[in-house]
């Protein structure tokens, strides 16, 4: 079962997200709430795994709030619905460890796709975000091709595991290196592909099929199983 807690400014909007996730058997509502500091309590109290919550609240936004998040609840993914697609925007909420973005109200129907996606430790990025996103790295540098070759066996881990959310201090243990190590690893990918972080790396990687989310799911169940 699924544990969702649903943070949203406006009534009406609420009151759309449960009718839409009301008939999925393995979705429960563990809470509800009009503002951030809602999404903040659940993920002290109630530790849901995923919140779903407006981008822009009345008190906090999505790209602030994140970070909080996780410190409460590690487990816990958060996936924001925005109403509008800006670079900027995306650009932040993937750095502040945002799963899923979605924007209002295009995207709705594929919300509980995109809920499920993260609760097995995908990135669920709306596809008119991801055409920004394409567009945004190649404007980064015209130059970058990253080929399926580019990245070692390590560099390849180390960005599976960035994609299911794990600190570095994980990815480090599960790969037996140290943390400097990995850490120069993913200095050395900046350098051989000319991309600035870590966000634009994985992204990029995922976009053009050099990261396969399904084999980094199925290292997930292998892991659990």
């Amino acid at each position: 079962m699924i544990r969702i807690t649903i943070a949203s400014k406006h009534k009406d909007d609420r009151k759309t997200i449960n009718a839409l996730l009301a008939g999925q058997g393995d979705f429960k509502i563990a809470s509800t709430g009009a503002d951030g500091f809602h999404a903040v309590r659940s993920s002290m109290t109630l530790k849901p795994d995923i919140i779903i919550m407006d981008y822009d609240m009345e008190d906090v936004n999505g790209h602030d709030i994140a970070p909080i998040i996780k410190r409460n609840s590690s487990s816990t993914a958060l996936i924001v619905l925005c109403p509008y697609n800006k670079c900027g925007v995306v650009d932040k909420a993937l750095k502040a460890g945002i799963s899923g973005f979605l924007v209002w109200k295009n995207d709705l129907e594929k919300l509980a796709s995109a809920i499920r996606s993260v609760f097995y430790g995908g990135l669920y990025i709306s596809e008119s975000a991801k055409n920004i996103l394409s567009a945004r790295l190649s404007a980064v540098n015209a130059e970058v091709h990253i080929h399926r070759d580019l990245l070692t066996v390590t560099e390849h881990n180390i960005f599976n595991g960035i994609i299911l959310g794990q600190s570095d201090k994980e990815i480090a243990e599960d790969l037996n290196m140290s943390i400097g190590a990995l850490r120069n690893c993913v200095n050395k990918v900046k350098k051989k592909t000319g991309l600035h972080n870590r966000t634009q790396i994985t992204v990029y990687a995922l976009l053009n099929g050099i990261i396969d989310i399904g084999k980094v799911k199925e290292t997930l169940f292998n892991k659990d199983s």
